[in-house]
C-alpha cells in the first residue's frame, strides 16, 4: 500500500529529475545564443529567466491544457510546457530558431510543436489609439495558425516575452482574438512574471 507520504515523495523525485533535464535544456539554449549570436537570426533572440517561467507553469498545471509561445525562438517555454503535460505550440518568425526549436523538442522527448511566421493573428485590427504599436516584432511574415491548423481562441494559456513597448499591443491581441477567459503569461526583465486573463482591465 502507497501512503500519502511516498506519494509526495514520488512527486517531489518525478519533479527534480524534470528540473535537472530543463537545466540541461537551458544550458544548450545559452550555449547555442553564445555560438550564434552574432547571426542575424539572434539578433531578436532574448533569453527569459526560465525558472521563473517553469515556476509559473507549475501552478497552472490543471488550470490550463493548452500553451502558446509568441516569438518561442528556441522553444524552450514550449518544449518545458509539453515535458509538463500541457499540449505545447510555438511561433516563431525565424526559420533558422524554429529549426533549432524542432532539433531541441526531439531530443528532449517534447511533443511540442512549432511554425514560422507571425503570431499576429490575420483578423486582428490595428488601433494605434490603443496602444497597438509594433517595436521589434516581425509583422511583415504571414501569420502562422494555419500552419497549425488552428486559431488563437484554441489556447487557453498564451506566454511571451514582449518587448518594453509592446506590452499593450500584446495584451490587445488576446483580447481581441484569444478565447474570452484565455490566460496570457508574461515575463519581463524588470517586472517578472505577470498573469492576467483576456478580460482584465
Amino acid at each position: 500500500m502507497v501512503t500519502n507520504d511516498e506519494e509526495v515523495s514520488a512527486v517531489a523525485k518525478d519533479e527534480g529529475s524534470l528540473l535537472a533535464e530543463f537545466r540541461e535544456l537551458w544550458a544548450e539554449a545559452d550555449n547555442l545564443w553564445d555560438q550564434y549570436q552574432e547571426t542575424p537570426a539572434f539578433h531578436g533572440y532574448v533569453s527569459a529567466d526560465y525558472y521563473a517561467v517553469y515556476q509559473s507553469l507549475l501552478r497552472l498545471e490543471g488550470t490550463a491544457a493548452t500553451l502558446l509561445e509568441w516569438g518561442s525562438g528556441l522553444g524552450i517555454v514550449a518544449i518545458m510546457a509539453s515535458r509538463m503535460g500541457f499540449e505545447a505550440y510555438g511561433i516563431e518568425a525565424e526559420p533558422l530558431l524554429v529549426e533549432h526549436a524542432e532539433r531541441l523538442a526531439q531530443f528532449y522527448g517534447s511533443a511540442a510543436q512549432f511554425a514560422q511566421g507571425s503570431f499576429i493573428p490575420e483578423e486582428f485590427e490595428w488601433d494605434l489609439i490603443e496602444g497597438d504599436e509594433s517595436q521589434r516584432t516581425l509583422i511583415d511574415v504571414p501569420a502562422a495558425y494555419d500552419i497549425l491548423d488552428m486559431e488563437l481562441r484554441d489556447f487557453d494559456l498564451i506566454y511571451a516575452y514582449p518587448w518594453p513597448e509592446e506590452h499593450t499591443l500584446f495584451r490587445n491581441i488576446v483580447r481581441a482574438c484569444g478565447q474570452k477567459n484565455a490566460l496570457f503569461l508574461s515575463y519581463d526583465g524588470r517586472e517578472g512574471m505577470e498573469l492576467i486573463r483576456s478580460h482584465d482591465p
